[in-house]
């Protein structure tokens, strides 16, 4: 690696070892896969790269762990630099450690999972970055592995939907302060990705003890006007 007018080139893959003379790491990164629902669209939070390799590819808003913080503390940090996005509740997804996953060398990545408000994404982000909200079902070519990390991500937050109370707990943070059990039903089927039955629905939801009946009713078409809730602390 050489430095060229204030910016480091990469020459070829940066090689490391252990005190036993194994190979390690030349470092890690923590990257952020966060999702939000647009419009009805499920979609994904990316940045561009300002930086080799794949520099101008859009990526995950991530980068290298600091010596003095965590891979956690390191995505919140990343995401409030490249996209201007405050803390968030992150979720461990998983460890990405193949060895040829990126050019620079051995570099494993700690990716985390978060479901937010779109409107947590500020107007006016950090410049050059072109931090945006991107649907999954139109994604641009990412950088590295991030495509697969994306994927794993989306497999994750259908499986966590599937329980009830995280869906009450973090996706209900996408409702409305107070809501129908229908509205409630058409986040869980945009964020499940398919249509699911409405009684079992309901029973579900309210067997969690998550909800509270504000005893106020609201009329959403044809049929009864349907009981208004809101979230228990």
């Amino acid at each position: 690696m050489r430095a060229t007018r204030g910016r480091s080139v990469i020459l070829g893959p940066v090689r490391a070892t252990n005190e036993a003379g194994y190979a390690a790491p030349i470092g890690l990164t923590a990257d952020p896969v966060v999702f939000t629902l647009l419009d009805g669209a499920l979609c994904v939070l990316l940045a561009r790269r300002l930086e080799e390799p794949q520099r101008g590819m859009f990526a995950l808003p991530g980068g290298f762990v600091g010596s003095a913080e965590s891979p956690e503390q390191t995505a919140e940090r990343k995401l409030r630099e490249k996209t201007g996005v405050g803390s968030v509740h992150l979720e461990q997804l998983r460890t990405y450690a193949e060895p040829t996953r990126d050019p620079r060398g051995w570099l494993p990545s700690i990716a985390y999972m978060a479901l937010v408000r779109p409107e947590i994404l500020p107007a006016s982000p950090p410049a050059h970055r072109d931090a945006s909200w991107h649907p999954l079902a139109a994604l641009p070519s990412l950088a590295l592995d991030h495509a697969r990390i994306v994927d794993d991500g989306l497999w994750r937050l259908h499986a966590r939907v599937a329980d009830k109370a995280w869906f009450v707990r973090v996706a209900g943070g996408l409702l409305a302060e107070q809501f129908t059990l229908g509205q409630a039903q058409r986040l869980y089927e945009a964020l499940r990705g398919e249509e699911v039955d409405a009684a079992n629905f309901r029973r579900d939801v309210r067997a969690t003890g998550l909800l509270i009946d504000t005893g106020r009713t609201l009329h959403e078409g044809i049929g009864r006007p349907g009981k208004v809730y809101r979230r228990a602390p």
